[in-house]
């Protein structure tokens, strides 16, 4: 990508609040749980935000009585294995998202003022090109929250569970607001776009860690379960490196088990115990 240098850039790590974006409009680039949050704090704010989207879930805050969270544990969804949601060409969908105190939804931001383009393309200088595909996005959203809603009835059902009714959660049945006809240019000083924020994942740098096959041609850790392929290294808290919890606070001590086991076979091993 080549984006005119007077314009600011950071990375959705590098956000802290509205202030860290300086003066003027600004297009947040990805709309998973860091866009979506960085998004709504930007118009709670009052800045124009515009938002590149992408195919991306989404799940409610709370359901039936309860956070999400607490179902999804609950009925052991954040324990599928990293080899059963892994993609056919190796790629993991995005965590879906979800905002920090209530529901987010592309449509809930859009009502609030955010300009919803699609997944961007290119860029040239001040000229920036998107897909026209928020409609897809938008309706990829709302399958994915039909479906996690569909499996918790189907599990209050199946085992008895006195909860509430199901109730229209506002964030997901208001009407999106969405650009007609569809943007698929931006000049980003006619928009008054004078920042972009990077919200398109994360990932570690270990180009630090020089120790052979510790690291695989990615240059991420090569590990299996958080045990390195290297022996003696540990890879604690990598995002969906074992299950879907994993990267999670939810995963702390089932990984902890896991390097500690490792810890004492080897030293087992080693003195021949």
């Amino acid at each position: 990508r080549r984006i005119d240098p007077s314009v600011r850039q950071i990375d959705a790590s590098d956000y802290r609040s509205s202030a860290s974006t300086g003066e003027g409009a600004v297009l947040a680039v990805g709309s998973g749980q860091s866009g979506g949050q960085i998004a709504e704090d930007l118009l709670v704010s009052g800045r124009q935000v515009f938002l590149a989207t992408g195919r991306i879930g989404r799940i409610p805050h709370s359901y039936r009585g309860r956070n999400l969270a607490l179902w999804l544990v609950e009925m052991g969804a954040l324990d599928v294995r990293r080899k059963d949601f892994v993609q056919p060409d190796g790629t993991i969908l995005a965590r879906p998202l979800q905002g920090a105190v209530e529901t987010l939804s592309l449509q809930s931001l859009s009502a609030r003022g955010a300009v919803l383009l699609g997944r961007l393309t290119g860029a040239d200088g001040r000229t920036l090109t998107f897909s026209d595909d928020v409609a897809e996005n938008l309706r990829f959203a709302d399958e994915a929250s039909a479906q996690v809603r569909g499996r918790i009835d189907d599990y209050i059902a199946r085992n008895g569970i006195d909860a509430p009714p199901a109730v229209d959660d506002p964030a997901e049945v208001v009407a999106p607001r969405v650009p007609s006809p569809p943007i698929t240019a931006l000049d980003l000083e006619a928009a008054g776009i004078r920042t972009i924020v990077w919200c398109t994942g994360f990932e570690g740098d270990y180009g630090w860690l020089r120790v052979p096959g510790a690291l695989g041609s990615d240059g991420q850790p090569s590990h299996a379960d958080c045990i390195g392929t290297a022996a003696g290294l540990y890879f604690p808290g990598l995002d969906f490196a074992s299950t879907r919890k994993s990267g999670t606070i939810l995963a702390s001590l089932e990984e902890s088990r896991t390097i500690v086991n490792d810890i004492l076979r080897r030293l087992g091993k080693d003195h021949g115990q």
